[in-house]
């Protein structure tokens, strides 16, 4: 049994919380500042649109997000990225990744022409 108490809003907090960083203090590198999200949720597909797994996602910058990968998974160096928030599917490129966290840019609009995907992803049954 731990000997320390979290609430479970002060946990997510601090799981979410945008200090993090993949370099601990290293440069700070990215062209756009990060802002933080409230515990957004997407999905990464593969470039065909298959589901591969959920992501938390932890920020977001103007051409990128960093992701925490819902389960241990060899992500492709190019892939779809599902933003639940905006119900939009993007382009997505592996920048780094350290452990379950990943950081990536992704195209600054949506993937035009993938209307079948965006249903498909915003439905009860997308994994399928």
């Amino acid at each position: 049994m731990s000997r320390y108490r979290v609430s479970g809003s002060a946990l997510a907090r601090w799981r979410a919380s945008p200090s993090e960083s993949p370099a601990d203090g290293g440069d700070e590198r990215r062209s756009e500042k990060r802002r933080g999200v409230s515990l957004n949720w997407g999905k990464a597909l593969d470039t065909s649109d298959r589901f591969l797994c959920d992501c938390l996602v932890l920020n977001r910058s103007h051409g990128g997000a960093r992701l925490r990968l819902a389960r241990k998974l060899a992500l492709p160096t190019s892939f779809h990225f599902f933003d639940d928030a905006e119900a939009a599917l993007f382009a997505g490129s592996v920048v780094w990744r350290q452990g379950d966290i990943v950081g990536c840019r992704l195209t600054l609009e949506p993937l035009h022409g993938k209307e079948e995907a965006v249903k498909r992803m915003s439905g009860r049954y997308y994994a399928l």
